[in-house]
Parts: C-alpha cells; sequence; structure tokens
C-alpha cells in the first residue's frame, strides 16, 4: 500500500494550531511502526527543507506554486494533486484537513479529516461570503471522501448534524495523536517556576479572560505567575487592557509561539494546568498535561470530558471565573489533585494511534 499525505494546508507561519501537531505526530508514530517507508507528503517549498530536517526518513515530494497560502492551496489540490496519483503510483490520498480543493475525481479512496466545524457555532467570526466558502469547502470535501476521520465522538455528532447527507455512513472516529515525549525538553528564557500554565490562542471562544480573571481573585494568595502560550487573536486586546486596568502585567506572561522543546519544559515542570475552553473538536493540550502527571482543571465544555477521559478536574459553567478561581486555589493547596496520567498516554500514544489511521487506509484500499 501506497499512502499520500496532502502537507499544504500547512502554513509558513505554521499558524495551523493542533492540525499541524496532529501530522507531527501520526508521522512519528508511522516511524515507530516501521510503515514510514509506504507514504509520500506532498510539501510547498517554503516549508520542505524544514520538514525534511525534522523528518529525514520521510519521502517528500516538492511543488512550487505562487501567490497567498489559500489560492496557491486551492490550486494545488485542484489541478495539480489527481495528477500526481498515477505518476507516483499512490494507493490512497489522505487529506488531514477539511480542505480538499475541487476536484471533480480521484482514482483512489480519499480520507479526510476535516477536525471540527468551528465557524457553524462560532459564525460571528467570519464573513457571511467567508460563511458561505467554508460551507461549500466542507460540503464538497466531506461528499467526496471515502472515509472521514471523526478526532471525538462529539465532532462526529456535529458532523452527522449539520452534514449527514455528504457524510452517510462513512465516519469514523480517531483521536489525534499525542507525543508525550519530553527528551529534548528545554527551559525557555525569562520563565522561572512556580507557574501555571495554559497553552492556547487567544481566540474569544478560548474564554482566556476568564482564566486571567480567575487568577487575578487569587495572585495575591499564591506565588505562581501564570504562562499563557499561544498565538494572540481576537480576544487580545480586551484582556491587555484588562491586564493594564489591574497591574497583572508583571504576573501573567503571554510568550506567543516558542519552540516544542520550550513547550515540552513548561509541560512538565508547571504546577497546574488550565483550560477554560468554550469549543474544542478535541482539545490536545490538556491531554499533554495530564499524560506528563500535572494537575489539570478543564471547562466542561464541548468535547473535553470526553477526551480527557472524565480524569481531569472540572469546573462549570465555564465562564465563571469565581469558581474557577476557586478550583486552582483548592488544586494548588492539594486539596483537589488529577489522577495519575498513565492510561491517558496509553489511550493517545503517537504510535497506537498512528496504527489505527494505518487501518482505515487498509480498509479504505
Amino acid at each position: 500500500m501506497r499512502v499520500a499525505v496532502d502537507l499544504s494546508f500547512i502554513r509558513p507561519d505554521h499558524t495551523n494550531g493542533g492540525t499541524e501537531s496532529c501530522i507531527k505526530n501520526l508521522i512519528k508514530g508511522w516511524m515507530i511502526n516501521g510503515v514510514i517507508k509506504n507514504f509520500v507528503f506532498f510539501i510547498h517549498e517554503d516549508i520542505y527543507m524544514e520538514y525534511k530536517k525534522l523528518f529525514p526518513e520521510c519521502q517528500f515530494i516538492r511543488y512550487k506554486c505562487r501567490g497567498r497560502h489559500k489560492v496557491r492551496t486551492t490550486w494545488f489540490q485542484t489541478f495539480v494533486l489527481p495528477r500526481l496519483i498515477d505518476k507516483y503510483q499512490i494507493d490512497v490520498l489522505y487529506y488531514p484537513t477539511y480542505t480538499t480543493g475541487y476536484y471533480f475525481n480521484i482514482k483512489v479512496p480519499v480520507i479526510v479529516n476535516p477536525h471540527d466545524i468551528q465557524f457553524k457555532f462560532f459564525p460571528e467570526y467570519f464573513s457571511r461570503l467567508k460563511r458561505m466558502y467554508l460551507n461549500f469547502g466542507y460540503s464538497h470535501s466531506l461528499k467526496r471522501a471515502d472515509k472521514i476521520i471523526a478526532i471525538s465522538n462529539y465532532v462526529k455528532g456535529t458532523l452527522q448534524q449539520h452534514y449527514g447527507r455528504q457524510c452517510g455512513n462513512k465516519i469514523v472516529t480517531v483521536y489525534d495523536p499525542v507525543d508525550f515525549d519530553n527528551k529534548k525538553a528545554k527551559e525557555p528564557y525569562g520563565i522561572k517556576k512556580p507557574y501555571i500554565l495554559s497553552v492556547s490562542s487567544i481566540q474569544k471562544h478560548k474564554n482566556m479572560m476568564t482564566l486571567v480573571k480567575a487568577f487575578e481573585h487569587i495572585h495575591n494568595d499564591i506565588p505562581h505567575k501564570l504562562v499563557i502560550v499561544g498565538c494572540k487573536g481576537n480576544g487580545m486586546e480586551s484582556i491587555s487592557n484588562y491586564l493594564k486596568e489591574n497591574n497583572l502585567s508583571d504576573r501573567i506572561l503571554f510568550t506567543d509561539y516558542i519552540k516544542s522543546e520550550e513547550i515540552d519544559w513548561l509541560y512538565s515542570n508547571a504546577s497546574l494546568y488550565v483550560t477554560t475552553s468554550l469549543y474544542e473538536g478535541f482539545g490536545m493540550t490538556p491531554i499533554e498535561a495530564m499524560g506528563r502527571g500535572v494537575p489539570t482543571i478543564s471547562s466542561m465544555a464541548t468535547s473535553l470530558p470526553e477526551v480527557t477521559l472524565g480524569q481531569a478536574i472540572y469546573y462549570e459553567p465555564a465562564e465563571d471565573d469565581r469558581i474557577l478561581a476557586d478550583k486552582i486555589f483548592k488544586t494548588l493547596s492539594k486539596e483537589e489533585i488529577s489522577i495519575n496520567g498513565s492510561n491517558i498516554v496509553e489511550h493517545y500514544e503517537k504510535s497506537i494511534i498512528a496504527a489505527q489511521m494505518y487501518q482505515v487506509f487498509e480498509e479504505a484500499l
């Protein structure tokens, strides 16, 4: 079996979030399982050298295409990629996102992993034109797919709810793989223990203002700083204003993008991990923390109780900062602790999930 993986979705600035982490972890898992020789990866020349350095064992097929990322990706997927199927004798084609271009026909089984349909739940983030574009793209890719991967049963349900006709009985749940290896952990400059950690983009649905306000309630009673790792988004302006008004800038640190080995160090040395998200198709970051044995507080929103296997410390309502503040204080005081994360590792280990995904490819073929 020869499987092609379309990496054209990866942006040069790596703002793909969990989707890119997922494909990297799958590659690592396929390498561990000894099947990486059965894969080819189509990749834009902008990021080819970076990925070749990360994964020298992989067979990458470079392509050149000018223009903005979205335009060149659509062009490649629609007009170029279908012609490469025969050239490289591909048996199965895997798209790690809903983005598949607008091809008319591909001769081999197509597997699509849409991850989530956030625009259906937060339409206010998108213009009417963008919503129409996204809806058409999802509808096309799901209809054309031979198999559809849902990254949680929650996502499976929402896909069936909004795209039941296009999905039919093609959906299978395969959770995202997680890499718990921290052998290359490196201490980031300027961050000292003790600290509370959250790894999240600063989008409004991530609900980070609730975490900031919760920390403000108890910051005089604990020695910890709050470290938030992730790219800034549409929720950052209100948070910045709040920090200035309440003189919290020296206690709350936003790191923006940092290297993976530095994130590994932050996970491994955190006193506590917190996720306040209002919407997650999967929610990889609390799993990464729990797998390293870090006490983890989570909201009860969407997929989070499912993917954390009911073993985090939960609070609700998700936007109640005082209830969250109480949970944080009690957890740091050892009044509440997370369950050991060993079965989290067993459930999401990258080689196990990679084997499950490989089985989906074999069944599709």
